[in-house]
């Protein structure tokens, strides 16, 4: 499963068995990144991993442990034996990619000296269960991409969006599993989007999206398909089903015209709130039309 993911967001894999079978791979030097377990059938991932480093043919070599040993002491000497990341399963796909990525450009140091050290380095950034980047991030880079926008008379857009209505499609089974619903809720916002999209989720379940190049016209356009998609899926675990509806708002500037960062984003969290005023209020005459009816 961990493979298929990977290949879904571009990178090509390699999966083996055993820890003999990961060291006689490793050994053909053609390998950017391991992913490595624990608990293999023969040799165990820690000693996969110290072989690995004492080779000088190999101990350049990235290893992320992605394992079900995750208490303090496991996470601990698996950074000593010289793993760049420690993954603790149960894990979510989002948050793998994002540190697969900042392992793989961690290989070339001059490439990572000439990125702010945000991108990388800082996870006060990150939004630690899908993976997107937060809302410190999302208003640091709304305010950069406003001053390109007024710079060089494009549009940029911002859509902020909201979970909304969670449906259970089979009563019995309960409340949903939030966290597994924002994370579907997140790739698919990822999945929607250009590779140039800043997207984060803001808090809760709230997410955005810093559109650059985007009228209005593309951003209304993009959030309505977005919002289709998701209301045509099932998310969380089999045994919970449920469906969602998403809210937004859209703001942007146009032909050069601007707002500071912080003011676009209040204004398109305005025009979310209105939307979700506007669907209760229609949620309710329909309500009160069909008690009528009856």
């Amino acid at each position: 499963m961990l493979c298929e993911g990977l290949k879904l967001h571009g990178y090509e894999t390699v999966m083996v068995h055993t820890g003999r079978e990961a060291l006689e791979r490793a050994a053909q030097g053609d390998l950017n990144l391991m992913l490595l377990d624990v608990g293999l059938p023969d040799i165990d991932g820690y000693e996969v991993c110290d072989r690995l480093k004492l080779s000088p043919a190999t101990r350049d070599l990235p290893i992320i442990f992605v394992t079900a040993k995750g208490a303090a002491d496991d996470v601990s000497h698996g950074y000593e034996l010289g793993a760049v990341d420690y993954i603790a399963k149960p894990y979510n796909l989002p948050m793998v990619m994002m540190r697969v990525g900042t392992a793989m450009a961690s290989r070339d140091h001059a490439e990572i000296n000439s990125l702010n050290p945000r991108f990388f380095q800082d996870r006060i950034y990150t939004d630690t269960l899908t993976g997107l980047r937060n809302h410190r991030f999302l208003l640091e880079r709304l305010q950069e991409e406003v001053e390109k926008a007024h710079r060089y008379g494009h549009p940029v857009s911002c859509v902020v969006l909201n979970v909304d209505e969670v449906m259970p499609l089979e009563q019995e089974t309960g409340s949903p599993e939030w966290n597994d619903l924002l994370v579907e809720v997140a790739l698919a916002l990822r999945n929607a989007s250009r590779n140039y999209d800043i997207l984060a989720r803001c808090d809760g379940e709230r997410f955005a999206a810093v559109l650059p190049h985007a009228t209005v016209e593309d951003a209304v356009n993009y959030a309505n398909k977005l919002g289709d998609e998701l209301e045509g899926l099932t998310y969380a675990c089999p045994t919970q089903p449920v469906q969602a509806r998403l809210r937004f708002g859209v703001v942007t500037c146009r032909n050069g015209s601007t707002l500071p960062g912080d003011k676009m984003f209040g204004a398109a969290l305005q025009q979310l709130l209105l939307a979700e005023v506007h669907a209760k209020r229609v949620a309710a005459r329909d309500l009160s039309a069909e008690q009528g009816h009856n």
